[in-house]
C-alpha cells in the first residue's frame, strides 16, 4: 500500500507537471520543449496480452491526437533493481502505445540512489530494451538554508526539505519562509512537504514550527485543521488494512489527500463495517484525476 510520503510527492508532481521536465533538463541533461502543453494520464499501462504495469504518474506532452513525448515519473522511498526492471517494461508499453519518445525520471530520498544511474538493460531472446532513467536523489537536490533563496523557488524548497530536512538549518529556513507566505500558500506547501518528509524530518519541522510560528496565527490554525484531517485519513486506512480490505491506488490517494474532516469521519464509520472498498464511497463520486 502506498505511503502518505509517496502519495504527497506524486500529488506535488500532478499539481506541478512541469517539475519532472525541469528535473530531466537540470539533472539528466534532457532537452525537452518548454512550451509543450502537459496532461496527466492514467498510470495503468497494459500491453496487448493483458499484462498490466502501474506507473506512479504519467505525463503526456502535446495535443492528444499527436503526442510529442511522454514522461513516466516514479517515486521510490528506496531504489531497487526490481523496480527499475519493471519500469523498463512500463516505458516499452507506453512507447508501443504512442510511438513517441518516452522519458523516465525517478525522484527518491534514498541516499544510495546514485548507484542506479547506469543504463538498465533487459534482454529477452533476440530483443534487448535499454532504459536510461534520470535519478533525482538527495545528491542532486540542493541544500537550501536561506529563506529568501527558498522563496525564489518554492518547488526546489519542498524537494530540499524532503531530501535534507533532517538538518536543523534547512528546517529553520523552511519554517521562516512559511511565516512570510500567504496563509493558503504556506498551508499547502507545508502539507506537501511534511507528508513527503521522513519521520525524523517531520518531527523536526513540527518542533521548529512551534518556535517560529505564533500559535494563534491564521497559518497555525490552518495547519492544525490539516493535521486533524491527516490523522483521520491515517485512521481510515489503518482500519481498512486491519480488516484486509484492498485499497486501489486511486482510492488510497483520495483518502490520504482529503482535507474534509466530516467526509473522513463518514469513511471511518463505514470502514468499521465495510467488506469492500466501494462500501466507503456510496453516493460519493470518484475524484477527477
Amino acid at each position: 500500500m502506498p505511503s502518505p510520503r509517496h502519495d504527497a510527492l506524486n500529488q506535488l508532481i500532478r499539481d506541478h507537471p512541469g517539475l519532472p521536465l525541469r528535473l530531466l533538463r537540470e539533472v539528466g541533461g534532457v532537452d525537452l520543449p518548454t512550451d509543450a502543453p502537459l496532461t496527466v494520464g492514467p498510470g495503468d499501462l497494459r500491453d496487448r496480452i493483458s499484462r498490466e504495469m502501474h506507473a506512479d504518474t504519467v505525463l503526456f506532452a502535446g495535443p492528444r491526437q499527436d503526442r510529442w513525448f511522454s514522461v513516466i515519473v516514479e517515486v521510490e522511498t528506496q531504489m531497487t533493481r526490481k523496480k527499475l526492471d519493471e519500469t523498463v517494461i512500463a516505458a516499452d508499453i507506453l512507447w508501443l502505445e504512442t510511438r513517441k519518445p518516452v522519458h523516465v525520471v525517478f525522484i527518491t530520498p534514498d541516499p544510495a540512489a546514485a548507484r542506479f544511474t547506469a543504463p538498465v538493460e533487459v534482454r529477452d531472446g533476440c530483443l534487448t530494451v535499454i532504459m536510461q532513467p534520470v535519478i533525482v536523489g538527495p545528491d542532486r537536490i540542493p541544500v537550501l538554508t536561506d529563506p529568501d533563496r527558498m522563496a525564489q523557488d518554492l518547488l526546489a524548497a519542498a524537494l530540499s526539505v524532503m531530501a535534507h530536512g533532517h538538518r536543523p538549518d534547512v528546517a529553520e529556513a523552511f519554517v521562516k519562509l512559511l511565516g512570510n507566505l500567504p496563509t493558503d500558500d504556506a498551508t499547502s506547501l507545508f502539507g506537501y512537504t511534511i507528508d513527503m518528509a521522513a519521520p525524523q524530518t517531520r518531527r523536526l519541522l513540527e518542533e521548529t514550527v512551534t518556535v517560529y510560528i505564533p500559535e494563534h496565527s491564521p497559518w497555525a490554525q490552518n495547519l492544525y485543521r490539516k493535521g486533524q484531517a491527516a490523522g483521520e485519513a491515517i485512521a481510515v486506512l489503518n482500519v481498512l488494512r486491519r480488516r484486509g480490505i484492498e485499497v486501489p491506488p486511486e482510492r488510497h490517494r483520495q483518502i490520504s489527500t482529503c482535507t474534509d474532516t466530516h467526509l473522513l469521519e463518514l469513511w471511518l464509520d463505514r470502514a468499521i463495517d465495510a467488506t469492500h472498498i466501494d462500501d466507503l464511497f456510496r453516493d460519493i463520486p470518484r475524484p477527477q484525476l
